[in-house]
């Protein structure tokens, strides 16, 4: 018989090959993560099935030798030779069926591409590559792989993604989950972990931000100038409406951005005109607009943003990209110091606007409407950074001990106004407005 095969190369190999060229109807082959021979019978190019040689492995030289045999023997008499016919692999659907449909399901069901990210990843590149047969006992091992009091956040990311699984259908796990789930820290222990895991923000101090800002080319300035000058999410600043003539910018809801509708006043306002943010809107928020460009779905009829968390993410992005010259400054909680992220502007507005001068009649409950988010988050998230001594000087200055500018008008005011407030007859919105503020700076 003429040579089939090249002593160069790995027996495995040359075995593989001797089978090809006899055009064997039965052919060894190898799977990842498996360390058995399995042999797959072929005929006129079809897969009639597949079978393992368990206890026999590739690794072994003699097991090889002895696989290319049979195959070599079954191909003569038409079937296997074994005296027994090998077990066939199970026929139903595997991990990797059962993770692809998953996927299928969670894509109709979520259209925000940044809601279904971190399921989808866990499907695709973990969970459709695990060995053995599709148990919900696997999946709760997995999970498990994070202590639930060291690395909670991951822990939880992948409770989610055993609820997506749930919900799609595949398999039911809603014993796994209330297990998995009373495993996560709980009273004392749930807010001591909380706030050590809350990432430390970076506020810079206004004469550095706009220092800052100050050396930005014309695009970035006005990009990252809102952002700062009105605390937006920055993926609002894709969606906003534009600037009015007092200043205030329209952030739409509707499902585009993250809250529904609010309106945000300028602090310090002075910036409007130095950085040209309303003067520029047209030109830098269409271009903003054509570099990254938000996706949308329709669901009922309703236009959902789809990718707002990737086209925040260019923004971060722009550092490395465009190579843009980073703002440096102390973290707000501890020692050292790091780079200014665009959410970090968030942030530093509403310690702006808690400090300021010109926001000194507003309270926190009317800060919270401009940013979009209830009180509680106001003060529990954004406020936490707000040093002792800007808070004294905060609360001293609203107590009668600094000037103020009254630009904003009196929330009382504006309620009654819309007539979404009654007053009792002879109270005067002016008049509540000066209660409420005695109150505040407890003086009645």
């Amino acid at each position: 018989m003429p040579e089939t095969t090249s002593p160069s190369l790995p027996f495995w190999d040359q075995c593989v090959q001797e089978l090809k060229v006899r055009r064997s109807r039965f052919r060894i082959r190898r799977h990842p993560g498996s360390p058995f021979i399995y042999v797959r019978e072929m005929v006129d190019g079809r897969k009639l099935g597949e079978f393992s040689l368990k206890p026999k492995r590739w690794c072994s030289r003699d097991d090889i030798e002895e696989a290319r045999d049979l195959c070599i023997q079954g191909h003569r008499q038409g079937t296997w030779p074994a005296p027994q016919a090998p077990k066939p692999e199970p026929t139903g659907p595997g991990w990797s069926e059962m993770a692809e449909a998953c996927i299928a399901d969670i894509k109709l069901r979520i259209c925000k591409e940044g809601s279904r990210a971190h399921a989808i990843n866990d499907l695709s590149k973990r969970i459709a590559h695990f060995k053995g047969p599709v148990e919900a006992k696997r999946l709760q091992a997995w999970v498990l792989e994070h202590d639930p009091r060291l690395q909670l956040k991951s822990f939880n990311r992948r409770i989610e993604t055993l609820s997506q699984i749930h919900r799609s259908g595949q398999m039911d796990l809603t014993a796994e989950l209330q297990r998995l789930r009373d495993l996560r820290p709980k009273g004392a222990a749930e807010k001591i972990r909380k706030a050590s895991s809350m990432r430390v923000r970076v506020i810079p101090a206004d004469e550095d931000l706009q220092h800052w800002l100050d050396h930005l080319e014309p695009f970035h300035q006005w990009v990252f100038g809102c952002i700062a000058t009105y605390g937006l999410r920055p993926h609002e600043l894709w969606h906003a409406e534009g600037i009015d003539s007092q200043g205030w910018i329209s952030i739409p809801g509707d499902m585009k951005t993250k809250t529904g509708e609010h309106f945000a006043p300028p602090v310090p306002e002075a910036w409007v005109e130095r950085y040209d943010l309303r003067q520029n809107w047209e030109q830098f928020h269409g271009q903003l607009n054509a570099r990254w460009t938000v996706r949308f779905a329709d669901v009922s009829g309703v236009k959902i943003a789809v990718n707002n968390v990737a086209v925040s993410n260019s923004l971060y992005k722009e550092f490395q990209r465009k190579g843009l010259q980073k703002l440096w400054a102390p973290v707000a909680d501890g020692e050292g110091m790091d780079w200014v992220r665009p959410y970090d502007l968030r942030h530093a507005y509403a310690i702006r606007c808690a400090t300021s001068t010109e926001t000194a009649d507003a309270f926190d409950d009317d800060m919270a409407t401009w940013m979009g988010h209830g009180l509680d988050v106001h003060r529990r998230i954004y406020l936490r950074w707000l040093s002792s001594s800007r808070r004294k000087e905060s609360l001293q200055r609203r107590r009668g001990g600094g000037p103020a500018i009254n630009r904003i008008q009196p929330f009382a005011s504006v309620l009654a106004e819309e007539g979404s407030l009654a007053l009792p007859e002879g109270i005067t919105p002016e008049l509540l407005e000066m209660a409420l503020k005695l109150k505040a700076a407890g003086l009645g």
